[in-house]
């Protein structure tokens, strides 16, 4: 009889039709909408990390002692040296891929007529890309983003500019060319004063090159982006910067490159994850995979219940079956064991078919791409759910598992039966 289990359990499956579709149903309705969900979220997951690592901080930065503690007041004395040397003792450390420096300051910009504060990004553009790819992917459509070429130009927020009535080189060029009115009179430069570490005062006239446009909540929206060697000449750093950015190989090996660049670069320098740098961000992701295993749990305990029920429902209706069994000398374990297997085929064929349902709309839907706006930005981008290979064989694991285990109280009451009992069952 052992032998022949398995081969019984698939008959039994199939020979009731009804009863096993409403189990097959709930198992692969539930692993279908588990696994859309998990793509989707994993796909927002990688959205904003995208936005935050290679639009915006990088992967790690590297500070000056006490920089982050004080960052609020924008300060320019913990600031570092510049150098081929300092890139290079950063490089070193396996899984460093690219290295950029920055400057973070502030001061005041001035359209000749009113002035209010801004909060400055000065970036080297001849190595940003490196560190930073889609830094400038906020940059709003009808402006361009700073090249290597650029020093005297400028990315302002949108809000900032706003105020001043100011607009874009591009547009005014626009509406010179198309003779509106007032074109001529329209402001296309402001002028940034800030300070130097040593209070020394200083100012350059900037050209309006884009605006970005911002909508996280923590994010200032004054802020204006200029080439690094701009910052220099107006704040008197020239070599040095307040913070270099490093992009790694895979952000799965982002602690262990942590850990080597502060052994490398002594306690005088502070690195941080983005994690650490964009706290609101990492929240959020954590808060979402708290709520996306909620949803999992409350889905699995209605396939479970679901479950429960159906095999219930096969005990009661096969209870002469089971006397009969038990009466030509079927073992009690068998009859256990022949249940548990239902269950588990059930669950194994409904968590694949699920499985296979649920990876083909997560593929449809990455192939088109969902579109939302951007994570700090006004700018459109296309979020493509995605899955990984280890959720997938514990989504088939975890439903084949628990179809068994839904099954176990109902198997063991068939197993529990006595002979002449069941068999004087109608």
């Amino acid at each position: 009889m052992s032998t022949s289990l398995p081969s019984i359990a698939v008959r039994n499956v199939a020979r009731n039709g009804r009863r096993s579709f409403i189990t097959l149903a709930a198992v692969l309705l539930g692993v279908t909408a588990v696994i859309v969900l998990r793509g989707i979220s994993d796909g927002f997951v990688r959205l904003m990390e995208d936005e935050v690592v290679q639009g915006r901080t990088g992967a790690l930065q590297i500070h000056r002692k006490g920089f982050v503690d004080s960052v609020e007041a924008l300060p320019l004395e913990p600031n570092m040296p510049y150098d081929d040397e300092m890139r290079e003792r950063i490089r070193s450390v396996p899984g460093v891929t690219g290295i950029t420096g920055h400057i973070q300051f502030s001061g005041l910009v001035s359209n000749g007529v009113s002035q209010t504060m801004f909060v400055g990004r000065a970036l080297d553009m001849k190595t940003e890309k490196q560190a930073v790819p889609r830094s400038g992917f906020d940059v709003r459509v009808g402006g361009e983003e700073l090249t290597e070429a650029d020093y005297t130009h400028g990315i302002f927020g949108a809000e900032l500019i706003k105020s001043f009535g100011a607009v874009t080189q591009t547009a005014k060029k626009k509406a010179l060319a198309e003779n509106a009115p007032g074109a001529q009179a329209l402001v296309e430069q402001v002028t940034l004063s800030s300070t130097s570490p040593k209070g020394r005062s200083n100012s350059f006239d900037v050209s309006i090159k884009g605006l970005s446009d911002s909508n996280l909540p923590f994010e200032n929206k004054r802020v204006a982006t200029v080439p690094l060697a701009l910052a220099q000449d107006l704040l008197g750093m020239q070599g040095r910067v307040t913070e270099y950015a490093v992009a790694v190989d895979n952000l799965e090996n982002l602690e262990r490159i942590a850990a080597e660049l502060r052994t490398k670069l002594g306690p005088e320098y502070e690195v941080h994850t983005w994690q650490e740098l964009q706290p609101f961000v990492r929240d959020v992701i954590v808060r979402l995979k708290v709520v996306l295993g909620f949803v999992s749990a409350v889905l699995g305990i209605i396939i479970v219940t679901g479950i429960i029920n159906v095999m219930l429902m096969s005990v009661f209706e096969r209870v002469r079956e089971i006397g009969t069994m038990l009466a030509v000398g079927v073992r009690r374990r068998q009859v256990l064991t022949l249940f548990l297997t239902e269950a588990a085929f059930l669950g194994l064929l409904g968590s694949l078919g699920g499985a296979a349902i649920g990876s083909a709309l997560v593929a449809l839907l990455a192939s088109k791409g969902i579109p939302m706006k951007s994570l700090g930005s006004g700018v459109e981008s296309l979020l493509r759910p995605e899955l990984h290979a280890p959720f997938m064989l514990g989504t088939l694991a975890f439903a084949t598992l628990g179809a068994v285990l839904a099954a176990s109280y109902p198997a063991w009451r068939a197993s529990r039966m006595q002979p002449v009992d069941a068999l004087r069952s109608v």
